[in-house]
């Protein structure tokens, strides 16, 4: 009756199925209850023994229905219920051939229930740690090993995402170029030019946080692309000039390493040939010269 009532109202799907599952146990939980607590029943272990099947399906729905932890939940409840009425019911010796089948058929279906139980919580687990690896390999794909930023990879999924946004604004591209830093290599060594990346990584992130909605990531070599929506030109522009000035004043491992930065704002940014291909609208260029704007392009 009440499912009849609930398909009637026209209810999500998921609700229907909770309200079976619902249904499920009450009626094994009942069902149980009443094979147990009246002893004028005919056969009453043959009829608790019909229950099992029951119970496996009531469990195995519910583990598909219900999201993953809650199923585990459900279903710990469903099977707490049937054995606190068989702690309840238990008998004291000494005990009639009746009540040991009833006892044996008892255990044997809580045994059942709480196999599938672990084996519902040994899939959940193996299901977690595959999601987990997943995305930490998703993750290590995107990411730039040196600086811990966006990779190549990553920044043209943000440019083909903007390309979607249906969002006003402008969006602007900024390509901030390292100035001489082959020379800061052989002078300093290798290591050390890792180390001005990882440095400068790090004063990009903060500027990540100071401008909201942007993207900052490693585009090759000693290249890094800003994606940012701004609400005209002037103000991408004031922003990647604050951030050349301020990586100006600031020492990167010691050493006064000044940035050159080209600047593309566009309105309209069309879509990415190819996984490794540049955008299609001309990407900044920067020129280095000096630690300011080098290349300023309004599309």
């Amino acid at each position: 009756m009440l499912l009849t009532a609930l398909s009637w109202l026209s209810l999500p799907l998921f609700w229907l199925e909770c309200a079976i599952i619902v249904q499920l146990g009450r009626f094994v939980t009942w069902r149980v209850g009443a094979v147990l607590f009246t002893p004028d029943l005919d056969a009453r272990a043959g009829q608790l023994a019909a229950i099992l099947p029951w119970v496996i399906v009531a469990l195995l729905i519910t583990s598909w229905v219900v999201p993953e932890r809650a199923s585990l939940s459900v279903n710990g409840i469903v099977v707490g219920a049937v054995a606190l009425l068989g702690v309840a019911w238990w008998p004291a010796p000494p005990w009639t051939a009746e009540q040991v089948q009833l006892m044996n058929v008892l255990l044997q279906l809580l045994m059942a229930a709480t196999t599938v139980i672990a084996a519902q919580t040994v899939v959940l687990r193996r299901h977690h740690l595959i999601s987990v690896r997943a995305q930490q390999a998703l993750q290590d794909a995107h990411t730039d090993v040196l600086t811990g930023l966006p990779n190549r990879r990553a920044l043209l999924h943000a440019l083909e995402g903007h390309a979607h946004d249906q969002r006003g604004g402008l969006l602007a591209v900024g390509l901030l170029d390292v100035d001489h830093f082959k020379l800061i290599n052989d002078r300093h060594g290798h290591a050390t030019g890792d180390e001005v990346l990882r440095r400068l990584a790090v004063h990009l992130r903060s500027h990540q946080h100071a401008q909201q909605a942007s993207v900052v990531g490693r585009y090759g070599g000693e290249e890094f692309l800003l994606i940012l929506r701004v609400p005209d030109p002037s103000s991408a522009r004031d922003a990647c000039e604050r951030l050349s000035r301020r990586l100006a004043n600031e020492p990167l491992h010691g050493l006064n390493v000044t940035v050159s930065v080209g600047l593309v704002v566009t309105a309209v940014f069309s879509s990415i040939e190819g996984p490794t291909a540049r955008p299609s609208i001309p990407l900044p260029t920067a020129a280095e010269d000096g630690y300011s704007l080098r290349s300023f392009q309004v599309c």
